[in-house]
């Protein structure tokens, strides 16, 4: 839906924080006069309101408009493989509630979305007005249909009406997107992403992916499949034709390998739980230098840092946000990442990229997931 100019006035009050009436005309491009009825109208509702006026040496300075964190709430909803997370935020995108449930490895379709259900249950702010839910999954969507086409870890997601279901159940608006795409816009509206318009973010999780915001847009391509690289051939790093980016990458792929190397006796100090290598097992020996785990991060870190290097000359990205519990293995995963990016890119054709970690924790999909519904709500 193509927005309104009064949904673009608070589009742009979201990203400045706080504007005079004047200057959001001239971001818009849109006479005073014409913004000042908006702006009115959209007070008058209760959506803005006046804040404070800044400190001025000189003259009086202008009304600051800003968003009324009181006008009503969002919902944001995550699902990974095995956790759904939650979040709920007001109206000036402050985070209300969270909630993190687990998910059994055998559950159905069905079973995941009662979760879902259940999760936007329990956040919701029961003295807010809910103006819209957004919804982040794993693998391959419609968002434009709201479908859910597919997942192989999850036994019976295909071809899922899950806009439809949800908006029948919660009677507002519901926007679906792929959870990495997601996590690309929490950045843009949280975290490191709000001071640059063209970054990649790639989230390392039970899968792997990418999402790509391009002039200050979230890009998704004519048929919904940009930033797909988990299925990025993967040759080069692991001397096989057979293997993709994620089967060589992910999360998931990291733990079956320490796993594989527990088991025939390798020195580490990983040790099994219930015959597997958990993530807080991963992440707790990255921490005290494991040697065993730094190999496989590190080996994971160039087979992506591959990747990487051939979107930069692709796309000519500002920035590369690492999210996902990866992040929280500082330079142990992040060095070798930055070093393969850097050999790999051509002085005079590339301009190496920043490489940063996101710093929104568990919650940024659930956040992503949370800004899709700002972004699409209209006055």
């Amino acid at each position: 839906m193509k927005p309104n100019i009064e949904s673009s006035v608070v589009q742009q009050i979201r990203l400045l924080q706080g504007v005079s009436r004047v200057e959001l005309a001239r971001q818009l491009s849109i006479a005073p006069s014409t913004v000042g009825i908006h702006v009115d109208r959209l007070v008058d509702q209760g959506y803005l309101r006046n804040g404070e006026r800044p400190e001025s040496t000189a003259g009086r300075p202008p009304t600051l408009i800003e968003l009324n964190p009181e006008a009503g709430q969002f919902i944001g909803i995550d699902l990974d493989s095995r956790q759904v997370y939650g979040a709920s935020v007001d109206f000036a995108q402050r985070l209300l509630r969270d909630r993190t449930v687990s998910v059994k490895s055998n559950e159905s379709a069905e079973g995941v979305l009662k979760i879902i259900e259940e999760v936007i249950n329990d956040v919701k702010d029961r003295s807010r007005n809910l103006l819209g839910i957004g919804i982040a999954v794993p693998g391959t969507v419609d968002g434009a249909k709201g479908m859910a086409l597919h997942y192989r870890y999850i036994r019976g997601w295909q071809n899922l009406p899950l806009a439809e279901r949800l908006q029948d159940r919660f009677g507002v608006p519901v926007s679906l997107e792929n959870n990495i795409r997601a996590m690309a816009m929490a950045e843009r509206w949280f975290g490191q992403g709000k001071t640059v318009d063209d970054y990649l973010c790639l989230g390392i999780r039970s899968g792997i992916g990418s999402g790509m915001v391009l002039g200050g847009e979230l890009f998704r391509g004519p048929h919904n499949f940009a930033g797909e690289i988990g299925a990025w051939p993967c040759r080069s790093a692991c001397g096989t034709e057979s293997k993709t980016l994620e089967e060589v990458a992910s999360l998931r792929a990291m733990l079956r390998q320490l796993t594989k190397s527990v088991r025939a006796g390798n020195a580490t100090s990983l040790t099994l739980r219930r015959n597997r290598v958990t993530i807080d097992a991963m992440l707790a020996a990255a921490e005290e230098n494991d040697p065993l785990v730094k190999k496989v991060l590190r080996e994971a870190a160039v087979a992506v840092g591959r990747a990487v290097a051939q979107m930069t000359l692709l796309i000519d990205p500002e920035m590369i946000i690492v999210a996902g519990p990866i992040a929280n293995t500082n330079d142990a995963f992040l060095a070798p990442l930055r070093d393969t990016i850097e050999h790999l890119l051509p002085p005079m054709h590339a301009q190496m990229p920043k490489v940063v970690v996101s710093e929104l924790g568990d919650l940024v999909g659930a956040l992503g997931a949370a800004a899709l519904a700002v972004h699409a709500w209209q006055p």
